[in-house]
């Protein structure tokens, strides 16, 4: 048996939905390669990176600078817990031996500081939530 001709209502039905296919899957795409890559390109804008993170508490940059399995709130408890400075922190990255390790201070008069292991992965540079043996 021979189908009828397609009607205008069916025509533009499979239109819109072609369309909307189209724009669906050109907005994943798009969403897939803006999303930025973690951590920084270079250990010295990882560690200009995590300062002004807790600089300025902010936990969703500072969570996008450590190793993928870091827990999924290890930024938000680490800024709950970091007592409010009186200016900019001050970072600087030291040589540890087995890798170089990032420290974060605060300003002067104040003994206060954090310090991460610095972890390489694929030409970008992470923060490894275990804290180096040595510490600050």
């Amino acid at each position: 048996m021979a189908r009828g001709p397609r009607t205008p209502t069916g025509r533009a039905l499979a239109t819109l939905g072609l369309i909307a296919l189209t724009a669906w899957v050109a907005f994943i795409v798009i969403e897939i390669a803006t999303v930025p890559e973690p951590g920084a390109p270079t250990v010295d804008a990882l560690a200009t990176q995590a300062a002004s993170s807790l600089t300025q508490r902010d936990a969703e940059a500072l969570q996008a600078l450590l190793v993928d399995d870091s827990p999924a709130d290890y930024a938000e408890e680490l800024l709950a817990g970091l007592p409010a400075t009186g200016g900019d922190l001050e970072a600087v990255v030291r040589d540890s031996g087995p890798g170089d390790v990032i420290v974060v201070r605060a300003p002067a008069g104040s003994d206060s500081c954090l310090a991460w292991q610095v972890v390489p992965e694929d030409d970008r540079y992470l923060l490894g939530v275990i804290p180096p043996v040595n510490g600050c």
